[in-house]
């Protein structure tokens, strides 16, 4: 722990108010200390310590650790625009390829995302990945300070035994209620505005956004370049760029990455992914259900009124077609009887097809030179923010901001 690897990850962790401290002074201490441009002072120890250590960043060393460069993100749904916003923001020069004539399109684009955690009252790196995830992004979407995000919190309804047994375990684990509070059926129906069937658990930190509106807020950023109706052929890989193909046109780029959800299987094999189709059903508004102040979820779940309607979600099946059917209307209403018995009106629909993983963490890393963010199922706008920071500091060859166990578990490999 004193090595001087360990100080020197310190110092890129730091910023110019970053200050440390540790309770032994040995000589070998001083040296990596020294070593990694980091400034120490003798202090006063603890208990029966005679000295310990106090320090800082050498303001005057601290320096960019990243180059700019050119960077292609292919792909403009909800993980590639923040990807291509995070690394906007870090200088970096920015290509944004969609190959429809608009963004947002696939599975990102219907009308809302409900942001909000599956929480388990069991550590393992799936359960770290989902709460951390959850705070990072609903912390994100706070500091962009845009109209299209929604912090209105999100109802999780216990409508079954098995939805039971699952809050009251995380009940057990979490008395607290720093991450969200038991609501009994009055005080549910109370907060949410509408008569709802069901108690369950708040989240206080959740929300939705309207993902179209979003992205575009995303894509303004003066470091990125938007590049519509532009289908990427492939790409070829070289030890010091990446070449990629659009047409009779070759472009050069210094990293590539992949936010294609389904589609990526035509640029990369990556196996382990698979398409679920998804069909959201918009529900005409009605004085049962139009002051619901916040998303309610279920089997299903149903949004407060957007731009005129409901969204009332969403069906999950391996139909391989895009055309909206009234079959999964009518499994969309069904899932609705365990919010609430209302009688809807379906006005239209949408279909996407998500691409989702064996063990539902999306895949995140490097394959064959290439950066990967997909996978994200039905939680994108959950755990896009997260994964957009890990892949930004992989390439800015930055510490990650998650845990290793957790790093593994999301390895874009890992199923090869």
């Amino acid at each position: 722990m004193w090595s001087r690897e360990i100080f020197n990850q310190l110092r890129l962790s730091s910023h110019r108010d970053s200050t440390f401290s540790t309770y032994t002074s040995a000589r070998l201490v001083k040296d990596n200390i020294e070593s990694c441009e980091l400034i120490y002072e003798l202090a006063e120890g603890y208990a029966n310590k005679r000295h310990m250590l106090k320090g800082r960043v050498h303001a005057v060393n601290i320096k960019k650790t990243s180059k700019e460069k050119k960077i292609a993100v292919i792909g403009s749904g909800i993980a590639g625009c923040i990807l291509a916003y995070k690394l906007a923001q870090r200088g970096h020069k920015v290509d944004v390829y969609e190959q429809n004539d608009e963004i947002c399109l696939g599975a990102s684009g219907n009308g809302i995302l409900i942001t909000y955690p599956r929480l388990s009252a069991f550590d393992s790196p799936y359960a770290r990945f989902c709460l951390h995830s959850f705070l990072y992004a609903s912390s994100f979407y706070d500091r962009l300070k845009t109209d299209a995000w929604h912090k209105s919190g999100v109802f999780i309804m216990n409508h079954d035994d098995s939805s039971l047994k699952r809050q009251n375990s995380l009940l057990n684990a979490r008395p607290d209620k720093t991450l969200f509070e038991e609501l009994n059926l009055e005080e549910a129906s109370e907060r949410a505005g509408i008569k709802l069937n069901h108690g369950g658990i708040f989240f206080e930190k959740g929300g939705f956004i309207e993902t179209k509106a979003l992205c575009q807020d995303l894509l303004s950023h003066s470091n990125i370049n938007l590049i519509l109706s532009s289908k990427i052929e492939k790409i070829k890989t070289d030890i010091d760029n990446h070449r990629i193909f659009v047409k009779e046109e070759v472009y050069e780029y210094k990293e590539v990455c992949l936010c294609t959800g389904h589609a990526s299987e035509d640029l990369l094999d990556l196996p382990g992914l698979s398409p679920k189709r998804g069909q959201i059903s918009y529900v005409d508004s009605s004085k049962d259900f139009e002051n619901l102040k916040f998303p309610i979820c279920a089997s299903g779940y149903f949004s407060p009124k957007v731009q005129g309607s409901h969204v009332l979600g969403s069906s999950y099946s391996d139909v391989e077609n895009d055309i909206v059917l009234e079959d999964e209307h009518a499994d969309n209403k069904n899932k609705l009887k365990a919010i609430h018995d209302f009688k809807v009106k379906i006005l239209d629909g949408k279909v996407g097809f998500r691409a989702v993983t064996k063990d539902r963490m999306p895949l995140i890393g490097i394959n064959k030179g290439i950066y990967v963010n997909i996978g994200h199922g039905s939680r994108g706008s959950t755990s896009s923010p997260l994964c957009a920071e890990i892949i930004a500091d992989l390439i800015d060859g930055r510490p990650l901001p998650a845990d290793h166990e957790v790093v593994i578990a999301l390895d874009a490999n890992r199923f090869n």
